[in-house]
């Protein structure tokens, strides 16, 4: 297993806590950001190292300015759809490739949002990056099909993560967020990892092009 993320500390902590939970893994990884595509393909490139690369889970993402479109500010717009549509464009082209160039073929899984299927007021940046995410990732699956690379995008609601812990820790946000969830409260990060795995797994090797809701309901 290898793993990528921008911050040196944060990438190191899970890296360790990777290692803690499967003792006798080989876990490497680098500190990169998604979006300078020659790290990602060094990092595609290292994954590789003493066998082949068969799975990428592109997770990187940042939060929309939670603001009205005539007041978003160009380039945080562009920030935005720089990390979590282009971001996700250079991981997958790095690792589709050295799929491909075996012909074994492999399994790519990007997070997208519920956001990219149904619009939130007050984040067209966020709505429209991650709508670009499941498109992204169902026009991968048509091009890569051939080469044996299935491609799917996961779509969460609200996860108990550092991105939403400032709306969760307002009781007035959290009260209107759980309001519009029928299972009545947010996901934890692994029951987004079980579908992620499940995506990955040869169990679904005749899903792919899929963009698969994981929000309590909330879309329902």
């Amino acid at each position: 297993m290898y793993l990528v993320g921008r911050d040196p500390g944060r990438l190191a902590a899970a890296i360790a806590s990777v290692q803690g939970a499967t003792p006798g893994a080989t876990v490497g990884g680098a500190a990169a950001d998604v979006t300078d595509a020659s790290a990602m393909h060094a990092a595609a490139a290292a994954a590789r190292q003493g066998g082949r690369l068969d799975i990428l889970v592109a997770s990187a993402g940042v939060d929309g300015a939670g603001l009205d479109v005539l007041d978003l500010d160009p380039d945080g717009f562009a920030r935005v759809m720089d990390v979590n549509v282009r971001g996700l464009f250079l991981a997958s082209q790095a690792a589709g490739r050295l799929m491909a160039s075996d012909g074994r073929g492999g399994s790519i899984v990007l997070v997208a949002s519920v956001n990219g299927l149904e619009a939130e007021r007050g984040f067209a940046d966020y709505n429209a990056s991650k709508g670009g995410a499941v498109l992204l990732a169902r026009s991968m699956a048509l091009d890569l099909a051939g080469r044996g690379i299935r491609v799917n995008a996961v779509c969460p609601g609200y996860v108990r993560t550092p991105m939403t812990e400032g709306y969760l820790a307002d009781p007035n946000a959290r009260g209107e967020i759980l309001a519009h969830i029928p299972i009545g409260r947010v996901a934890e990060p692994d029951e987004i990892a079980s579908v992620i795995a499940f995506l990955a797994s040869d169990e679904a090797s005749y899903v792919t092009g899929a963009a698969i809701v994981v929000d309590g309901g909330r879309s329902a």
